[in-house]
């Protein structure tokens, strides 16, 4: 009885060394827990940016600055934090627009900045006054000078102040189309 109940012990032992023996170190080892598990990793990374670039005929077209920016090769997406953007007009005379915003992505090499969280917009008319524009999303197409949003927007101007819901606009030719729920306080001179 002796003999029996160590050959199982013995049996049974080697049985578990060489569970363990066989087995790939992957079931051993504990896997970290991320919140970025599923998330694309960013080919380079960049801390308080500067950025400038120019238009197909040499002219200043456009300047960044940001805190943190994250470039994704593989989808020709540039990400950045804070942005600070200035985009400057088709003649050196054309005062150019600044943006500000929480979040930015420049997408397929510029042809496209999205602008996310309290985005803010201005340009200079006169000594003491400003175009202002604010909304949540600003989607800008800087080569062709073109800004839409789909959600609220105000415009705030000298003259009075104009709210609606989404809109599309020509920042060269300073043409202003908001699509819904229009509302505005025009000041007379």
């Amino acid at each position: 009885m002796r003999n029996i109940l160590l050959m199982i012990m013995l049996l049974g032992s080697s049985g578990i060394f060489l569970l363990f023996w066989l087995s790939p170190p992957e079931v051993f080892l504990e896997k970290p827990v991320s919140d970025s598990d599923g998330l694309p990793k960013a080919d380079s990374y960049m801390l308080n940016i500067s950025m400038l670039t120019y238009s197909k005929t040499g002219e200043k077209a456009n300047s960044m600055l940001a805190t943190e920016a994250r470039h994704f090769k593989r989808a020709n997406r540039l990400e950045v934090e804070k942005p600070d953007m200035v985009s400057f007009g088709k003649t050196p005379e054309d005062q150019p627009w600044h943006m500000t915003a929480e979040k930015g992505t420049v997408i397929k090499g510029g042809e496209q900045a999205v602008f996310t969280g309290s985005v803010y917009a201005w340009q200079t008319v006169g000594p003491t006054e400003r175009k202002e524009l604010t909304t949540e999303k600003l989607v800008l197409y800087p080569e062709t000078h073109i800004a839409e949003t789909d959600r609220h927007v105000t415009i705030t101007t000298a003259q009075g102040k104009t709210t609606g819901v989404g809109m599309w606009s020509d920042l060269d030719s300073e043409v202003f189309k908001l699509l819904a729920n229009v509302k505005g306080i025009h000041r007379a001179r």
